[in-house]
């Protein structure tokens, strides 16, 4: 059994970890994540292969706080598949969007990193880095990134751009808020106990 501590000196136990099975739980995550990301992206499209609801969102940042670079690489790894699904996007030009998907998830995991930071949301300290940074920041740069690779495909114009910039970043951010909250504060007591919790490392 592996031992760590989190800020507030809370001492956890948790299996140690396997190749088998992180493939494995990964895998299922994965999975689960093409399933929420399909469904948002048909859900409410406004057009120019962006929605205006998309979950998965608070998935890519929770993966990353929890798995490290397991979950960031989940979270640019599997867009590319549920776009494909949900909005018929080839996947050469979901392939573009591997940057803007990378920062929405690895802003967050890295600054609830850097400063010690409870993925439980215990404190005011925490509950600021999620919102400000996990919820509206990442998103602010995955959809600068994002639309600028459709405008530069040709999906729409740099004129459009904005207008797109707007939902993406709607569409990311509330979910995040409302449901990334949620899943943090109800499920991370368990999650941390078993064995694909990698927080506070990376691997």
């Amino acid at each position: 059994m592996e031992r760590y501590e989190v800020n507030d000196m809370t001492e956890v136990y948790r299996p140690k970890r396997t190749a088998a099975t992180m493939g494995s739980i990964l895998a299922a995550w994965t999975g689960i994540c093409i399933v929420v990301g399909a469904y948002g992206s048909m859900s409410l499209p406004i057009g120019g292969y962006v929605s205006g609801f998309w979950p998965a969102m608070a998935l890519q940042a929770i993966g990353g706080i929890w798995f490290g670079m397991w979950g960031v690489i989940v979270a640019f790894l599997f867009p590319i598949i549920s776009d494909a699904i949900g909005e018929a996007i080839p996947m050469y030009v979901a392939a573009t969007l591997i940057p803007a998907n990378f920062f929405q998830a690895w802003t967050v995991a890295w600054v609830f990193r850097r400063f010690k930071l409870n993925p439980e949301l215990k404190t005011r300290k925490d509950w600021l880095a999620w919102i400000l940074i996990g919820c509206v920041l990442q998103n602010a740069i995955g959809a600068t990134l994002g639309t600028t690779a459709f405008v530069l495909w040709g999906l729409f114009t740099w004129e459009a751009q904005p207008l797109f910039w707007a939902g993406w970043f709607i569409g990311n951010t509330w979910p995040a808020i409302v449901f990334g909250s949620l899943i943090l504060k109800i499920a991370t007591p368990y999650v941390k106990r078993t064995r694909v919790y990698v927080f506070p490392d990376w691997w």
